[in-house]
């Protein structure tokens, strides 16, 4: 609604009495007309229109608690995108940054590590790394990409899963919900057809058994 938007002297007289924190003139004058104006809009026009200036962008209590909370989830960058588009502000990652290591603001990087590590020697020994993954996710609500995020760190805590012999005759092994013989299942993996989108693993699939029913009758012949 900010572009295009006609102010009238109402607007301007309510701006010049309530513009010494431009973000709390900006929550205000939405409330009071109606509106849903950004901070960058109010401020142009306090600017160039009104010639009103204030001072550094004072942060408030409110906006520390904010800050810190959505440190505890979020990279720098994705925590001050949100954090923006509540407070009508336009800090970049670097201000917002520097505010927080001024005010002793930590992301606690330290303590959710430690929670990770110990989430990794509890289930080290029973699940996959995949499964690890989750379960770091779910616990900390830190957004790890990959299993090998998880290996690298179990590795630096000098952690390792245990090696898993197959047994071929009574081991059962599966991919995508079906049974499959282990010989298609280390073509399979061999080939990285498990890397490959769930509508082209079917596909895969059909050629390493096509490999191995190939390769199983010129043993016979």
């Amino acid at each position: 609604m900010s572009r295009g938007f006609k102010y009238a002297e109402e607007h301007d007289d309510f701006i010049r009495n309530n513009y010494n924190n431009v973000s709390e003139c900006v929550k205000k004058f939405n409330e009071r007309f109606k509106t849903d104006l950004s901070y960058s809009a109010i401020k142009a026009h306090a600017n160039r229109k009104l010639k009103l200036k204030t001072g550094i962008r004072p942060w408030t209590q409110e906006m520390n608690n904010d800050i810190e909370k959505l440190l505890w989830h979020n990279p720098y960058k994705v925590a001050t995108e949100i954090f923006n588009k509540k407070h009508g502000t336009q800090f970049t990652r670097k201000q917002v940054e520097e505010h927080c290591v001024n005010a002793g603001i930590s992301r606690k990087q330290r303590e959710k590590l430690k929670k990770v590590d110990a989430i990794i020697k509890e289930h080290i020994e029973q699940k996959t790394y995949s499964e690890l993954l989750d379960i770091v996710s779910n616990q900390t609500g830190m957004a790890y990409n990959s299993p090998a995020t998880i290996c690298r760190r179990a590795n630096n805590l000098g952690l390792s899963r245990p090696h898993r012999v197959w047994d071929h005759k009574s081991d059962k092994r599966f991919i995508d919900g079906k049974e499959v013989p282990y010989g298609v299942f280390i073509r399979f993996i061999g080939n990285r057809f498990h890397r490959l989108s769930d509508e082209l693993r079917p596909i895969g699939l059909q050629i390493v058994e096509l490999q191995e029913e190939t390769a199983n009758k010129e043993q016979r012949t």
